[in-house]
């Protein structure tokens, strides 16, 4: 489980190096506050800040850092998140991912973007609730000499979604959207900074028809 997260961290300094030398990238900052668990949750009783009885919204607190790579022209990247947070036992969680994404929309002040790519969850052991506690297997148990027990999945894609509305020449607002359906939903909402938007323009190749297809349709 350990190389993970130091893979994480290794791409994440190859891409602020390409970030420095070329600098069509930017970096985010967004708050995580709410998990919708779309059929309601067993566990709900373990879920100290649900919003409901059944735990169908429940309350995180944290955040997520991000670091993006342009690979082609403003329409794929690369990118690297880091997140920590309370997860919904009100427990210390941790979220690293990278992914590839693409861009599905765009216009003067609205982007909308989709990106997928492995991640890997890790929390505090919910075998601290005792008996009131089962676990069904879905994450894996661990014991770290420094962490003590924690549990971990890793997922091979996650996917996201993430609406960016332009607030100035640099920053935008920026919102994400985590379709883990059919155990939970998350959403982000925070700030994302453009260390530089120099995109090189895309090439239009024009291309000229032949005589002979001109003299074909000049006779229609």
């Amino acid at each position: 489980m350990g190389r993970f997260p130091k893979l994480i961290a290794l791409l994440g300094c190859m891409l602020l190096y390409a970030g420095v030398t070329r600098a069509q990238d930017a970096a985010t900052l967004k708050y995580f506050g709410l998990s919708i668990h779309p059929f309601g949750d067993p566990t709900a009783e373990l879920q100290p800040y649900k919003l409901d009885p059944n735990a169908f919204f429940v309350l995180n607190f944290g955040g997520f850092a991000g670091y993006e790579h342009y690979v082609w022209h403003d329409l794929a990247s690369v990118k690297v998140l880091q997140g920590v947070f309370t997860d919904c036992s009100g427990g210390l969680s941790g979220f690293s991912h990278i992914g590839v994404r693409g861009l599905l929309a765009s216009t003067a002040r609205h982007r909308l973007m989709f990106g997928i790519g492995p991640a890997l969850m890790y929390r505090e052991s919910w075998a601290r609730f005792g008996e009131k506690y089962t676990s069904t297997g879905y994450f894996n148990d661990y014991h770290s000499r420094n962490l003590g027990d924690i549990q971990w999945k890793l997922y091979p894609a996650v996917f996201e979604f993430e609406y960016d509305y332009r607030l100035g020449e640099k920053t935008d607002f920026s919102f994400s959207f985590t379709p883990g359906i059919p155990t939970v939903m998350t959403m982000q909402f925070g700030v994302k900074y453009w260390f530089n938007k120099n995109f090189k323009p895309m090439p239009v190749n024009l291309v000229r028809p032949g005589k002979r297809w001109r003299n074909r349709n000049s006779q229609i």
